[in-house]
């Protein structure tokens, strides 16, 4: 896993200030155009991110960069080694997260230098947007609230393979859970 790389031009995504009902739309219209696509039942991400153009690899601690966009080569979504299934699917949607909505207004911006969003990024909006993003992309809202009211967060955790903690934070946003 590369550290932040020091000598490396880059720069942190740019907030993009899009809504929760903002992204739960680019949600839909992204597995509309690509039903075949779906993550919603608990499986592997690979052909998403193939279809996105983003690769996913997997790096040794210190996991600082979630995801790599250089000038030159494609972008990529480090996960760390040894990682839990349900946290890479998590890390995997929200790096997608970053390409989707940040990446396109940052390179805008500034097509002279790369875009590294990290795990503990130095300004969190961004990142915050990110992981709204993926949890509308891995936890429906409706599918969320139905698995919710039948049998709460670890049966949601279990059935839509995120961590529980992800799911209390999407009940959170939804004003499911206090």
């Amino acid at each position: 896993m590369p550290r932040k790389y020091p000598s490396y031009p880059y720069i942190e995504p740019m907030v993009c200030g899009k809504s929760d009902d903002e992204i739960e739309a680019i949600v839909r219209k992204l597995l509309a155009q690509n039903p075949d696509l779906s993550v919603q039942d608990g499986g592997p991400m690979d052909a998403l991110c193939r279809a996105l153009e983003v690769d996913v690899e997997y790096s040794d601690v210190p996991n600082e960069i979630l995801l790599d966009v250089p000038l030159d080569r494609n972008a990529v979504i480090f996960l760390p080694k040894n990682s839990k299934t349900r946290h890479d699917r998590l890390a995997t949607a929200t790096g997608l997260g970053h390409w989707l909505l940040h990446v396109p207004p940052t390179r805008k911006a500034r097509p002279d230098v790369g875009i590294q969003a990290l795990y503990e990024p130095t300004e969190t909006k961004a990142f915050e947007e990110a992981r709204r993003f993926a949890f509308a992309l891995l936890m429906p809202m409706e599918a969320f609230k139905s698995l919710w009211y039948e049998g709460g967060g670890q049966l949601t955790a279990e059935t839509l393979n995120v961590p529980t903690q992800s799911v209390y934070d999407r009940a959170k946003i939804l004003d499911l859970a206090s």
